[in-house]
């Protein structure tokens, strides 16, 4: 059995949805039923977030992949489109590189291609549950992650993602060198005020990765209310992409 706790919705070409780090795959909830009209829409919990265990000491981009084609095994899925969120982009980006022949059509959400300390200074801004709490998610957190270890095992969630971005260790570390090989074609969607996906690098990857769009949304930071009144804008663009010819 697979690692990953997921949910599956919908009929046709397999979509798997990533959520961002921190959250659970419940940030797909508005998404799914707009995807679900098109795809076979696979929704999982990352590894340590949800109610999908933690396998190690640390949380890992490279392990986090893993986890998801093991996934993809069960489901007996030889491929899938994927949409990753920030984290979850991450995670996408790596199974693109690693293992092209198992994502068809790829869309990048809030993720450049590389963290330094100017990107993961919003990272860490983000494991502070003072953050949280300032927005009035810490509720919501707790609920989502109590399978972790209990109403505060969120603390330690946010925590986990920070230290899986840490710059000087983390694996989501590729250069432009490697994005100019991939073959899948491929979605940045991203903020044009965002800090932690700067539009400067997600314009990097746009010149290199060679069958690429992009969508900026104005007026957008880390947060582009792509789940609340973005909702079906984003869906239908993003459904668009992946069913136009290649």
């Amino acid at each position: 059995m697979a690692t990953l706790h997921h949910t599956e919705s919908g009929q046709g070409e397999p979509l798997i949805l990533l959520h961002s780090g921190g959250m659970s795959g419940a940030e797909w909830t508005p998404q799914i039923p707009l995807f679900a009209r098109h795809f076979r829409v696979v929704v999982p919990d990352h590894l340590g977030h949800g109610r999908s265990p933690m396998i190690a000491e640390k949380l890992i981009v490279g392990d986090m992949g893993r986890a998801v084609l093991e996934l993809m095994d069960e489901l007996a899925l030889p491929w899938a489109h994927l949409v990753g969120s920030s984290l979850g982009g991450a995670v996408a980006l790596w199974l693109a590189i690693h293992h092209p022949e198992r994502v068809s059509k790829l869309v990048l959400y809030r993720v450049g291609y590389r963290k330094d300390e100017n990107t993961h200074a919003g990272t860490r801004g983000m494991a502070d549950p003072a953050y949280w709490r300032g927005v009035g998610m810490h509720k919501w957190l707790s609920d989502i992650h109590h399978p972790q270890g209990g109403p505060d095992a969120w603390e330690e969630v946010i925590g986990r993602v920070s230290e899986a971005l840490e710059p000087a260790t983390t694996d989501h570390a590729h250069d432009l060198e490697i994005l100019e090989r991939m073959a899948q074609p491929t979605l940045l969607v991203v903020g044009d005020r965002d800090p932690v996906a700067p539009l400067e690098q997600i314009l990097e990857m746009f010149g290199a990765i060679p069958n690429s769009g992009l969508w900026v949304m104005p007026y957008a930071t880390h947060v582009t209310a792509g789940n609340t009144w973005r909702a079906e804008s984003f869906a239908l663009e993003v459904t668009r992409f992946l069913q136009r010819r290649q």
